[in-house]
C-alpha cells in the first residue's frame, strides 16, 4: 500500500512520513530519524506527535518534530 499526501489548495502539510521528513531536513539520515522517532514515542511529551496506523506506516507531526529537536538541543547544552 502506498499513501501519498496531496495538499489541498495551498494548504500547509501538518503531518509527514519518513521520506518527507528526510527531504525537509537535508543531512538527516534514516538511521538517526528512526532513533529520534523511537525517542519521541517513549517520551510522554512527544508521543502524541507520532502516529502508527500500521506496523510499516508512520506519520510525524512537523511542528511536534521541530519542538522535539529544539528540546534535544536544549538538553545537550
Amino acid at each position: 500500500m502506498e499513501i501519498k499526501y496531496v495538499s489541498v489548495e495551498n494548504s500547509v502539510a501538518e503531518w509527514a512520513d519518513k521520506k518527507s521528513i528526510l527531504k525537509r531536513w537535508e543531512g538527516l539520515n534514516l538511521y538517526t530519524l528512526n532513533r529520534w522517532i523511537k525517542e519521541m514515542r517513549e517520551n510522554k511529551r512527544f508521543s502524541l506527535y507520532v502516529i502508527n496506523p500500521t506496523h510499516k506506516l508512520v506519520f510525524i507531526n512537523l511542528e511536534g518534530f521541530e519542538c522535539f529537536l529544539r528540546w534535544k538541543q536544549k538538553r545537550t547544552k
